[in-house]
């Protein structure tokens, strides 16, 4: 399944871009750098990691969001693309099922701009900190 992904975004398959899709499929949620290494099962280079994250994310297989905290937050959506919206108290996060793409990509265009990639991120108070407000 991963090879087939890799290659239908024109990009060569290796074992460790299949690792790091495997680990991001299988957590089922957005992790950081350090996170991923612990799941790594063997030796891969932490630069041959990085490296793969960003030719992942730059083709639209991988989301890559900081949740305003300072550190990039990695995950695999495969066919079911999302968004988030996180708590600024507690910090939790949840998959919001919306995305502004469409009329995004025709204020881009207007403007004379191809779109390659979004981000789109929410932030408030969840429940449970709303009621301790």
């Amino acid at each position: 399944m991963y090879k087939k992904i890799l290659q239908q975004h024109n990009i060569s398959v290796t074992k460790q871009r299949v690792i790091l899709l495997e680990i991001l499929d299988k957590v089922q949620k957005p992790i950081t750098i350090e996170e991923i290494r612990l799941h790594i099962k063997g030796d891969i280079n932490v630069t041959t990691i990085y490296r793969s994250l960003k030719k992942l994310v730059d083709v639209g297989i991988i989301y890559q969001t900081d949740f305003r905290d300072g550190v990039s937050y990695f995950e695999f959506q495969g066919d079911n693309h999302h968004h988030h919206i996180t708590c600024v108290e507690c910090k939790s996060r949840d998959h919001i099922d919306i995305c502004i793409t469409d009329e995004s990509l025709s204020i881009a265009e207007k403007k004379g701009y191809s779109v390659t990639n979004h981000i789109f991120e929410l932030f408030g108070l969840c429940k449970e900190c709303s009621k301790q407000s």
